[in-house]
């Protein structure tokens, strides 16, 4: 057989073999989810793109109710690689964005579910493209702002980004805002305490703490609100005493608002 031909018939066997993986593959009976999304990872390392999609696609529908520990996991690491499946594969990428479509509509058509909200947060996030997550949140402000009230710490980040600094006001509580802070901070030194990983679980919590009070402190104090800001800025300085943070909070007292952290 001439070399040319041969190489055809290869070619052509390897996308039989392909397609067929990708309209075959299913789910076995007792599925491990780290392994079917590693599985989707090595798929589209390999070219293999039609099943890596169909694994993303099973996953994202079916991890949380086999699995909610998972849901950090769909939400971030999982909806990373499907966008680097989609920088390759743009049936890929027009699917996240048919999710993110459908996800939109249903807030807007159906009212507000905090899953959905998140997860529109999530991909909008990840595809870089949150000013469609402060347009969501927008809508529910209008037409129900209790909803957005327990959407916004969903949104909180993309607020700041897009430099809507009144309508993050709008929503911010000093008291209850400072006091959640607070306990999540002094939880999370708590368990640092006994945990091997104790200096990065320590270094998270405070450099957590030091964003979220001094952009609570700028938010008060844009918002026309000193005499709240500056009880908050006390109260931070005397939990965590460290020269850098009061300089953060010098800063916020003057309305510099810090960008989000993580």
């Amino acid at each position: 057989m001439p070399l040319y031909r041969a190489v055809l018939v290869c070619l052509l066997c390897l996308s039989l073999v392909t397609e067929t993986a990708a309209d075959d593959w299913a789910p076995p009976a007792d599925p491990d989810l780290h392994d079917i999304l590693n599985e989707a990872r090595l798929d589209a390392m390999a070219g293999r793109y039609e099943v890596a999609l169909e694994k993303h696609i099973w996953f994202h529908n079916n991890a949380v109710a086999i699995d909610e520990g998972m849901s950090g996991v769909r939400r971030s690491f999982a909806l990373f690689d499907w966008l680097r499946l989609g920088q390759e594969y743009q049936p890929a990428m027009d699917k996240l964005r048919q999710i993110r479509g459908e996800l939109f509509t249903r807030i807007n058509d159906e009212g507000y579910d905090s899953g959905a909200f998140h997860d529109l947060v999530a991909i909008n996030s990840v595809l870089d493209e949150e000013s469609l997550t402060v347009e969501a949140f927008k809508h529910l402000d209008a037409t129900n702002p209790e909803a957005a009230r327990r959407a916004f710490n969903f949104a909180n980040s993309a607020l700041i980004k897009d430099k809507e600094y009144v309508l993050y006001g709008k929503y911010v509580a000093p008291r209850r805002d400072f006091l959640l802070m607070k306990h999540n901070y002094e939880l999370g030194m708590l368990e640092a305490g006994g945990s091997d990983g104790s200096t990065a679980r320590a270094e998270f919590s405070i450099n957590s703490f030091r964003n979220k009070a001094a952009t609570l402190v700028a938010i008060l104090v844009v918002n026309g609100r000193a005499t709240e800001a500056a009880n908050i800025m006390e109260q931070a300085k005397a939990l965590l005493e460290e020269p850098a943070f009061h300089a953060e909070l010098a800063s916020a007292s003057e309305g510099n608002i810090p960008a989000p952290w993580p």
